[in-house]
């Protein structure tokens, strides 16, 4: 695909949109950014009204004339308190609307961003595309059914389909365990995890950007695809690299991690203790042959900027 293409890029104001519109205007491709109200986005070469991406009639139909590829990375991000019914609206309704639009105006591909929280928060084994899907929470399950919408909605269309399911995104903005985490951090509490042995999978979010534009590019881009960092870490390294990150002297405490895991229990926090200290490891195999994609920034070193903006 021309590196002239025109990409039309939903939730450009979020933490990955943002990411993704600056990284496609750097590699050549003019940006559309769909917005429900004007702000500054770098990189975007013009803006459009999105509107209520869930309505019957979304307000983007006319901005998807002539583009070469939607980018579909609006929703409701992963935080608690939210209504379902929001979750449904942002993250399936509003996913199939886009998808049908698309296809009505024969784009030729729509690339949408979801989640590898689909394949739950902790698992025993490395995972890949291949795995069985396991949503445990309204989040999850609002992401695969976000997929399987826009799936049905693209069938028998000429619009090609690829699902990108990120593990943990990290960079300056994220929001999630890592905020938490240096809160904690910077509240001088004990910092008890020095014996959690773990491995997870995380994503810089300039990664993330970059092997969602290497979709758009592709020969023959896969079907799904999981967007993760070839180098997992633990628990215990993954706070190390915040502490060095916000410049302060913190040493983590051995205490065995069923101890931690029952206080977690107890205080009603039991699936953040599985998606803090459980093992997610993703296989990344499939970006790397299809796309030739290997995430640049080091875990550790994403951490540490992080941090540093939160400073």
């Amino acid at each position: 695909m021309s590196t002239q293409t025109t990409v039309l890029v939903s939730g450009a104001s979020g933490f990955i949109g943002r990411a993704v519109t600056r990284h496609l205007a750097d590699s050549g491709y003019e940006v559309v950014v769909a917005l429900r109200r004007a702000r500054d986005i770098p990189g975007a070469s013009r803006q459009v009204d999105a509107g209520d991406l869930a309505a019957p009639d979304p307000a983007l139909a006319n901005a998807m004339r002539g583009v070469g590829a939607v980018i579909h990375a609006a929703g409701l991000a992963h935080r608690s308190g939210v209504d379902p019914t929001a979750m449904a609206a942002a993250n399936v309704t509003a996913a199939q609307r886009v998808a049908e639009i698309a296809a009505s105006r024969g784009v030729p591909r729509l690339i949408l961003v979801s989640s590898a929280a689909v394949f739950g928060k902790s698992r025993p084994t490395i995972f890949s595309e291949a795995s069985v899907e396991h949503p445990d929470d309204d989040y999850a399950r609002s992401k695969l059914d976000g997929e399987a919408s826009v799936r049905a909605a693209l069938a028998g269309t000429s619009t090609r389909l690829t699902i990108v399911r990120p593990c943990a995104v990290i960079g300056p903005g994220c929001a999630g365990n890592i905020p938490r985490l240096v809160r904690l951090i910077q509240s001088g509490w004990p910092l008890p995890f020095a014996t959690i042995d773990n491995a997870r999978s995380f994503i810089a979010v300039s990664d993330l950007a970059r092997l969602i534009t290497a979709t758009i590019g592709a020969a023959s881009p896969p079907d799904v695809v999981i967007a993760a960092h070839h180098a997992a870490i633990s628990t215990p390294d993954l706070v190390r690299a915040l502490v060095r990150g916000l410049g302060v002297k913190r040493h983590l405490v051995p205490v065995p991690p069923r101890w931690l895991e029952i206080a977690a229990i107890v205080g009603g926090k039991g699936t953040l203790w599985q998606s803090f200290a459980g093992s997610f490891q993703a296989d990344v195999a499939l970006a790397s042959a299809r796309l030739g994609f290997s995430a640049a920034t080091p875990i550790a070193t994403a951490l540490e900027t992080t941090a540093h903006s939160l400073r």
